[in-house]
Formats: structure tokens, C-alpha cells, sequence
């Protein structure tokens, strides 16, 4: 009797548990220089924003330029990704449309409390 095993190569899913942001959206009150640079002078806070991620400093510019916001929206979700941060994608989404600012705000006092620079490079070997 001539029996064939096969066996499909399966995808294997590593998460480690899920945590939270450090800080909340609106938790400006941490960092109130730069909430009010924010405010004030959104392009500075944007692309320092994004080079402390591993991004292009002028990238957060198309942001400026759009209804949608799509840079803050990635940046966000790759945070996320990055330290296993709960939350999903529409959640990125609204906030990236409706509180830009603070987003960015956000993802800078995370990758400061966290201490680790992102980098796309980190992203594609974990896939």
C-alpha cells in the first residue's frame, strides 16, 4: 500500500501581547512645547515626526496638501504594528482626518517613550 502525506506550508502568525499607547491622543499637557509647535508650525512637527520614524523627512508634506491625510495614517498604523499597539486601521483613519496634529503628536512621544527609532527595513523582515 503506497499512502502520500502531503502537507501545505502554513503562515505562522508571532504577536506578541498587545499593548496600549503611552500616552492618549490629546495628552498634550506632557509635552505642551510640542503641542504648541503643532499648533503653530505643523510642517516642523510633521517631518521631525517622520524622520524620528525612519521616514523621509519630507514625506509628511503631501499631508499638507490633502483632505486625507494618508502619511499620518501610515505612520500611525506602523507604530502600531511596530510595538504591537492595540487598535486597527479605521480607528488610524479618522484620527488622521480629523486630529492630524495630534497624531502626530502621538507618534512622537511614543517612539520617545519607547525609545526605538522605526524603520521601514524592520517592517519588511518581520513579514
Amino acid at each position: 500500500m503506497n499512502q502520500s502525506i502531503s502537507v501545505q506550508p502554513q503562515s505562522r502568525v508571532y504577536q506578541q501581547d498587545a499593548s496600549k499607547w503611552s500616552t492618549g491622543i490629546c495628552h498634550c499637557c506632557r509635552t505642551c512645547k510640542q503641542c504648541c509647535r503643532s499648533v503653530w508650525c505643523f510642517p516642523c512637527i510633521a517631518c521631525r515626526t517622520a524622520q524620528r520614524h525612519g521616514e523621509c523627512l519630507c514625506l509628511p508634506l503631501v499631508d499638507i496638501c490633502s483632505i486625507i491625510n494618508p502619511i499620518a495614517m501610515s505612520l500611525r498604523a506602523t507604530t502600531r504594528e511596530r510595538y504591537s499597539i492595540q487598535g486597527d486601521f479605521c480607528v488610524d483613519c479618522l484620527l488622521a482626518v480629523f486630529c492630524c496634529p495630534c497624531v502626530y503628536c502621538q507618534i512622537q512621544r511614543e517612539i520617545q517613550h519607547r525609545q526605538l527609532p522605526i524603520t521601514l527595513g524592520d517592517l519588511v523582515q518581520r513579514k
